[in-house]
């Protein structure tokens, strides 16, 4: 009998699931509830607070403005191309980053919150090494499930492994990539763990940037 799949709990450990519960019925209760549960479980765990940056942060994340802006004048349309470089060079997307893009932009904080939440590729792990593992229908045909198992089992505190959908390539399923590289594999097998583990510390750009 084929494995059932088992829905959120799939990908969400039970700390990190919306607590359903019944609520009064006025709408400041639920708005503040789930604020307080957002803030709580998920964007200060991706998103945390770095407590102050330097004036070389400061500098750096201008620069990025600056080269950005050239190629995307228009609007905010060079905001999410300078959070990739953000994400890219240190990791984390730092609240504080946030606040001094947004002063950059002319925008609200909570602008820039509201796009860096929505692209699940700029949260951070406190700077570790990341690993996409595709979980997509044709990666979970080729045993997906059992090789993400497997790098949950075999990966330290150095590396977070994400469950991903979809990489893109599907014809070499099952697929696993290192963000922000170049490093894509394909046909995957559990012997290839390790080695990607591996590789994925020799070759993260925050990790190198330190």
């Amino acid at each position: 009998m084929a494995k059932r799949r088992i829905g959120i709990t799939h990908i969400h450990s039970p700390d990190e699931q919306v607590p359903f519960e019944f609520l009064p019925a006025e709408y400041g209760v639920y708005k503040d509830n789930l604020k307080e549960w957002a803030n709580e479980h998920y964007i200060a765990k991706r998103f945390p607070k770095k407590g102050s940056i330097t004036e070389e942060e400061k500098n750096r994340i201008k620069s990025f403005f600056e080269t950005r802006r050239k190629e995307f004048p228009d609007g905010t349309s060079a905001l999410l191309p300078v959070l990739n470089d953000i994400k890219k060079n240190y990791g984390v997307v730092y609240t504080e980053y946030m606040d001094e893009v947004a002063n950059l932009f002319g925008v609200h904080p909570s602008y820039v919150l509201g796009v860096a939440t929505f692209y699940t590729m700029l949260e951070g792990f406190d700077g570790k090494a990341e690993i996409y593992v595709c979980n997509s229908l044709p990666c979970y045909l080729q045993g997906s499930e059992e090789i993400l198992q497997e790098f949950l089992r075999k990966a330290d505190d150095e590396v977070e492994i994400r469950e991903w959908v979809c990489l893109g390539r599907c014809e070499f399923a099952p697929v696993v990539h290192i963000p922000y590289t170049e490093k894509s594999f394909g046909h995957v097998t559990k012997e290839d763990v390790e080695q990607i583990i591996k590789i994925s510390k020799e070759v993260c750009p925050w990790r190198n940037k330190k």
